[in-house]
């Protein structure tokens, strides 16, 4: 699994489903989603079916902390490790 690959698809969903009614936002890899008022706790949980979804991998609750989604690139950091952790 690719990290950037992974962070240009997060970002897609993100602007698509979360800031659709603000177009006008610019948001990249290392936009600070929580700080800015982007994500919070219910857009998280779409964010956990999102990546299930997509990449069939499950975040557990232990891994749903500030610093797993700082931003876009920091999900994806924990994705690509989470994957690697269920193909062992």
């Amino acid at each position: 699994m690719n990290t950037d690959a992974v962070t240009a698809r997060l970002l897609d969903f993100i602007r698509n489903e979360f800031l659709w009614s603000d177009e006008g936002r610019e948001i990249d890899a290392a936009t600070p989603l929580l700080e800015w008022g982007i994500v919070d706790s219910l857009r998280i949980a779409l964010l956990q079916a999102f990546i299930l979804n997509e990449w069939d991998v499950p975040v557990p609750a232990a891994k749903i902390d500030a610093k797993n989604f700082k931003n876009a690139a920091s999900i994806a950091t924990m994705i690509c490790e989470l994957e690697k952790e269920t193909v062992r």
